[in-house]
C-alpha cells in the first residue's frame, strides 16, 4: 500500500459535505449548528433521496480499490526477484 492510505468518503459524509456548504451561507449558525441540522436532516432523509450518495460512495469506492489494487501490483513487480542458491 502506498505511504498515505487514500479513504473514501461514505454516504453520510458526502451528503454531509454538500449539505454544510449550504448552511455555512447563514453566518448565524455556528459548526456545531450546522452539524447538528445535517445530522437531523440525513436521519429524516427518505431512502430515495440517499441513493444519489450511496451510489457516489458506491462508485468512489470501486475506484480507490482498483487504484490501490493497481498500485500494489505495479509494486510488486518492481520488487526485484529472489534468485536461489544451488
Amino acid at each position: 500500500m502506498n505511504e498515505k492510505s487514500k479513504t473514501y468518503q461514505n454516504a453520510f459524509q458526502i451528503f454531509k459535505e454538500r449539505y454544510s456548504k449550504k448552511l455555512k451561507k447563514d453566518k448565524t449558525l455556528s459548526q456545531s449548528d450546522i452539524d447538528d441540522l445535517v445530522l437531523q436532516k440525513w436521519k429524516f432523509l427518505p431512502d430515495d433521496q440517499r441513493e444519489p450518495y450511496k451510489k457516489r460512495f458506491e462508485k468512489t469506492k470501486v475506484k480507490l480499490t482498483q487504484h490501490e489494487e493497481e498500485a500494489n501490483n505495479s509494486d510488486e513487480e518492481k520488487q526485484p526477484s529472489k534468485k536461489v542458491k544451488q
